[in-house]
């Protein structure tokens, strides 16, 4: 939950609403769905290899180990840049309710990961408290808020219904793929629990209908309550509909939100990411450099890279001026692509268990449908892609060349 119920709560009630009107709950709605034979399907095969580098893991197993290694590219490289999308979503609501600076928006925007990266180096057990306490809050709030809404949805703000027609829909389903990332961070993390066959399908079914639930229902009442904004970045919906529902400032509750969700965000996949940048150089398709962890079994080398990647992505931000809703485009493209490539796997490794196998497909099918609406970003893994295979070739030529020396 801690990596589900993210910043996508934030920034997309107004961009689903831009792009769908308010036919957008039917994108939340095909979203929530779809998690669950996908929240399942990954459970099950992290349960079965339990290893620190999961989806890479698992695509290896299908389809061999340069597959494995592009989808571990893929994620390495939506994670760099994806975690300062989380922190200048963030940051610019805490700002903008504030009346802050762009400096001031930055400067949080950095402080989001600068906590992430000191509670990753901690350790596992530290992240994850910290990740269970924000998540909880995040879950009441929203939970609060839903039920003092649902009194003021009035029929009227429902129409036009779907005035962009099916390609609106198709539009917000690709922005609502950024809300519901995460399923996927519980491969990485099986290793670190103590009773994985208990606990994990547990956690996931738990995790599934609460997340779907809460997600659906939020974006029912912020359209039906008329609080979804333009569309705008600056447009906060959900500061709006909290305020209205629990009488608190609509800037308290912007920046307490803010920061809770964000950086549970950041958190949990600074300390998933990080693990398969280990377990990807264990296995020779990424540098040797990071197959390193600390006296508390942290990937540290790991962590430190995603933090200045994260930085550096921040930086051009801000000297370039770029917008949250063109940037988050790159990430989700990229995750797109991962879910695409690691539910087929699925199919394969899945195909002699019943359930897994319909799950799966299921899973799959929809993923591959929803692609084409990310249009022109489609390129960013094809440039990935081929970084990924240039430096398999030049590993591959390196470690030829000092065998022929020796």
């Amino acid at each position: 939950m801690g990596a589900v119920l993210g910043s996508g709560i934030l920034i997309l009630p107004s961009y689903t609403v831009h792009a769908a009107g308010p036919a957008a709950v039917v994108s939340w709605l095909l979203l929530s769905l779809l998690s669950f034979p996908l929240a399942y399907t990954f459970a099950r095969l992290a349960l079965r290899y339990q290893d620190l580098g999961g989806i890479s893991v698992i695509v290896k197993n299908a389809f061999g180990r340069t597959m494995g290694a592009i989808v571990g590219w893929y994620f390495m490289v939506w994670v760099s840049v994806g975690e300062a999308v989380v922190g200048v979503t963030g940051s610019s609501y805490i700002t903008s309710a504030f009346h802050l600076g762009r400096d001031a928006m930055y400067g949080f925007a950095f402080s989001f990961l600068v906590v992430a990266l000191v509670t990753a180096l901690i350790g596992m057990k530290m992240s994850g408290n910290l990740s269970l306490l924000l998540s909880g809050v995040v879950l009441l709030l929203l939970v609060s808020t839903i039920l003092f809404s649902m009194p003021h949805v009035e029929s009227v703000n429902f129409t036009p219904f779907a005035p962009h027609g099916l390609s609106g829909v198709g539009s917000a389903c690709v922005l609502i793929f950024w809300a519901f990332f995460g399923w996927e961070s519980i491969t990485h993390l099986v290793p670190e629990f103590k009773n994985p066959h208990r606990d994990v399908m547990k956690a996931t079914w738990v995790s599934v209908v609460l997340v779907g639930a809460v997600y659906t229902l939020l974006a029912f009442v912020t359209i039906g309550t008329g609080t979804s904004g333009d569309g705008s970045e600056s447009s906060a919906p959900l500061a709006v509909l909290m305020s209205q529902a629990l009488g608190v400032g609509a800037g308290v509750v912007t920046a307490v939100i803010t920061c809770i969700v964000c950086l549970g965000t950041v958190n949990v996949y600074l300390a998933s990411s990080s693990r398969l940048a280990f377990a990807l150089a264990r296995d020779g398709v990424f540098p040797r450099w990071f197959e390193k962890k600390s006296g508390r079994d942290v990937p540290n080398r790991a962590v430190w890279f995603l933090f200045v990647t994260n930085t550096v992505t921040l930086l051009i931000c801000y000297v370039f001026d770029l917008s949250v809703d063109k940037l988050i485009l790159v990430p989700v493209t990229l995750g797109i692509l991962v879910y695409i490539i690691t539910t087929f796997a699925c199919v394969k490794l899945l195909w002699n268990d019943k359930v897994g196998r319909w799950t799966s497909m299921l899973s799959a099918l929809f993923c591959l449908g929803v692609a084409p609406f990310a249009q022109g970003y489609l390129l960013v893994p094809v440039l990935v892609t081929v970084a990924c295979l240039a430096y398999l070739r030049w590993r591959s030529h390196r470690e030829v060349t000092k065998q022929a020396a020796m």
